[in-house]
């Protein structure tokens, strides 16, 4: 098969590439190639049965149009402080403006007009002064929130209007590898197999936008085909539920509380992440059956809970430089202690050194929001300077949520953000290699939706401007 532009991942990177080369006027063939399925043919069967049921050969909610995000909160955050270091490949100023035109896309295909984060001044300002306080810095953020939901009906639309604009989208069909010109060192398209036969699809412009859950491959075809990267970051840490009335003030204000500390005694960096006011806390599949918490939090559907996740970022140094290998395993060991699913302790029991009852979680002011969560003990498995990262942040919050750090508040693990291998590429997206370009969070520059999105408009733009 032949085409001019192959688009390996219809996460939003692959798609926001795709929709802004047709709205620029592009004209050239577009391939997008997804191991998932079609959007309205995603759905996860625990809503049903009450218990992940490892669907295969992909898990609903990690693959398929539109990936992993738009299944968890659907949340876009509007500011380039956040969401990856994408502005310092592009610079802060671009990035910005990148961000407000692709959020007039989002809202072209139904996205909500409201955007939280923008009122109570008074409170934001008492808010970051006990964050300071703290010794924790709060970062301005205003979030538009899809909604689990609602960020399936508008991914729908765009899917439906890439299919109507000529996008050939194959589903159900992974990328085992690249095609590479040895005498040139181009890259001159991909190899697909849909599960009964393998096809070459040969294209001038290769997109690898595989997202977290490729992470990991890509890692392999640069050590495979010499592209040039270098071990990036990867974050370990815990989902955290409180009941929402603990969180009350910080939701109405800041919905969303983006706060970064560096604890002692090791003083790396640890953040809240993908905070889900009245969400639900959740089980997603990866490879191997590495079982991961994360969060969803639905526009109409609410439960009585808090969610978000603490990670801990993790930077190796010389001469190790596995660092995705490395999260994994300590998912495997968790993954262990759980037979295969997610463990939850009290945070309490982790201050006492003893692990936590199922009967325990029954007697609480606090309910789990995933049924089928083990209650255990994750410092068996959690590496130390995470775990003792992790107690010191949640300790550190307390001052600006108090109650956030009480005996009953729930500690999920494992969650895992795989952003490793960042590929060296300049502005324009180019990479070591001719003709093949890594966008999104697979690429290491990017981290969440809307950053994302914004690294496939730009890509778009450039594939346009080329004509």
């Amino acid at each position: 098969m032949k085409t001019d532009i192959c688009i390996v991942g219809a996460g939003p990177a692959g798609i926001f590439t795709a929709l802004e080369y047709i709205r620029r006027g592009g004209k050239q063939k577009i391939v997008l190639v997804e191991k998932g399925r079609a959007i309205e043919q995603r759905a996860c069967p625990k809503h049903q049965t009450g218990r992940c049921m490892n669907c295969k050969p992909n898990c609903h909610i990690t693959t398929g149009f539109s990936g992993a995000g738009a299944f968890s909160d659907g949340k876009l955050s509007l500011s380039y402080e956040v969401g990856g270091d994408l502005p310092t490949l592009i610079g802060e100023n671009t990035a910005q403006d990148l961000i407000d035109y692709t959020d007039g896309i989002y809202l072209e295909f139904g996205a909500d007009t409201h955007i939280e984060g923008l009122e109570n001044t008074e409170e934001v300002k008492a808010i970051r002064k006990r964050a300071i306080q703290a010794g924790l810095k709060l970062v301005d953020c205003p979030i538009r929130h899809l909604g689990t939901e609602k960020a399936q009906e508008l991914y729908y639309a765009i899917e439906q209007y890439l299919l109507e604009n000529g996008v050939e989208i194959l589903f159900n069909t992974e990328c085992e590898t690249l095609l590479l010109d040895n005498e040139n060192g181009r890259c001159r398209g991909i190899v697909a197999a849909d599960g009964k036969k393998e096809t070459e699809i040969e294209a001038s412009h290769t997109i690898i936008a595989t997202g977290r859950r490729g992470a990991d491959w890509l890692e392999k075809l640069c050590a495979e085909y010499s592209i040039a990267h270098q071990p990036g970051t990867v974050d370990i840490g815990v989902r955290v539920e409180v009941r929402s009335e603990v969180m009350e003030t910080v939701n109405r204000a800041l919905y969303e509380s983006k706060l970064i500390g560096y604890p002692k005694p090791f003083k790396n960096k640890v953040r809240t992440f993908c905070q889900n006011p009245g969400g639900f806390v959740s089980q997603e599949n990866y490879d191997n059956n590495l079982a991961v918490v994360n969060g969803h939090s639905y526009k109409e559907l609410k439960s009585d809970n808090t969610n978000l996740a603490i990670l801990c970022s993790h930077n190796f140094s010389v001469p190790f430089n596995q660092p995705i290998e490395y999260a994994q395993k300590v998912g495997e060991l968790t993954n262990m202690l759980a037979n295969g699913h997610i463990l939850v302790q009290r945070f309490g029991d982790i201050l006492d050194g003893k692990r936590t009852w199922q009967k325990e979680l029954m007697r609480s002011n606090l309910r789990p929001t995933l049924p089928d969560a083990v209650a255990g003990d994750i410092t068996a498995a959690m590496p130390y300077r995470a775990m003792i990262n992790i107690i010191n942040f949640i300790q550190a919050m307390d001052q600006v949520v108090p109650g956030f750090a009480s005996y009953e508040t729930l500690l999920y693990s494992p969650e895992l953000k795989f952003y490793s291998n960042r590929i060296k590429m300049d502005d324009l997206f180019n990479t070591s290699v001719k003709g093949l370009h890594c966008l999104g969070d697979s690429s290491g520059w990017t981290r969440g939706l809307m950053m994302a999105s914004v690294m496939g408009v730009r890509m778009g733009r450039i594939l346009a401007e080329e004509e």
